[in-house]
């Protein structure tokens, strides 16, 4: 799949039979990060195998899809692919910051989780393309 013929990412999700549960979580007993106002436990299912995300909102949030997941795991997944210090700089972060360092390898450890649930290089990256504009 090239850059001319990406599908959307939902049309993608649908196509492939990637499906999602989602449990709200309760801030009064999770811990969200400083900036989310809104968290979910989202379970991603693929071909009877499944993987679960903590997803965040920053408030007045819709309730995430699969699609919505695997936007911001494809984001994140560029820290698969960058240097701890040019993952800071593109996203602003201080290099010597032992919680950037911590997102980092969150986002890191994400992407790994998407990729083994998916189980394919090439299908992992088509939803990446796809999710570039969604």
């Amino acid at each position: 799949m090239n850059a001319t013929d990406t599908k959307p990412l939902k049309e993608l999700c649908a196509e492939l039979g990637i499906t999602a549960s989602v449990k709200e979580l309760d801030g009064d007993l999770i811990t969200f990060p400083d900036w989310a106002k809104q968290g979910w436990i989202i379970t991603l299912r693929y071909k009877g195998k499944r993987a679960q995300f903590r997803f965040y909102g920053g408030g007045a949030s819709k309730t995430p899809t699969a699609p919505d997941l695997i936007w911001a795991v494809a984001v994140d997944s560029t820290a698969l692919k960058e240097s701890f210090k040019d993952w800071a700089y593109e996203y602003g972060y201080d290099t010597d910051s032992i919680k950037a360092l911590s997102t980092y390898k969150a986002c890191q450890r994400n992407g790994l989780r998407l990729i083994n649930l998916i189980g394919n290089e090439e299908i992992f990256s088509q939803l990446v393309e796809s999710g570039r504009d969604y």
